[in-house]
């Protein structure tokens, strides 16, 4: 039975984003990046999403050189996730601080409108 985003914990929430990109990976064809999530707050834990040739892989910890680093906090980021808070606003509002390609990022929040993913998650 699915959850509301408030019962997952951070781990188990990359877990089931990696799970929905790669049950229809349509949305990330054609993009290959290394994003990398700096989550603090009620969860913590830095995050690597792979994105290569149509296949998202998430890893705990940096293992390679991102080329977008996000930081932001626990809620900020299941309210993204949700499409419930914009990128770009977030960024303006000191609610996210990026490192690198802020390109990448953007496209990062295109991608999850394609998902259109809801609660339950």
């Amino acid at each position: 039975m699915a959850k509301a985003i408030k019962e997952y914990s951070l781990a188990d929430l990359m877990d089931r984003i990696e799970e929905i990109f790669n049950t229809n990976p349509g949305a990330i064809r054609g993009f290959n990046a290394i994003v990398q999530y700096d989550v603090h707050g009620e969860e913590k834990g830095t995050y690597q999403h792979f994105f290569q040739d149509g296949k998202l892989t998430i890893k705990e910890g940096v293992s390679a050189t991102p080329h977008v680093t996000m930081q932001l906090s626990y809620d900020s980021f299941k309210r993204f996730v949700l499409g419930r808070m914009s990128g770009t606003l977030a960024l303006l509002t000191g609610k996210v601080r990026v490192k690198g390609d802020i390109s990448t990022g953007l496209k990062i929040e295109s991608i999850l409108h394609r998902y259109h993913i809801r609660e339950p998650f």
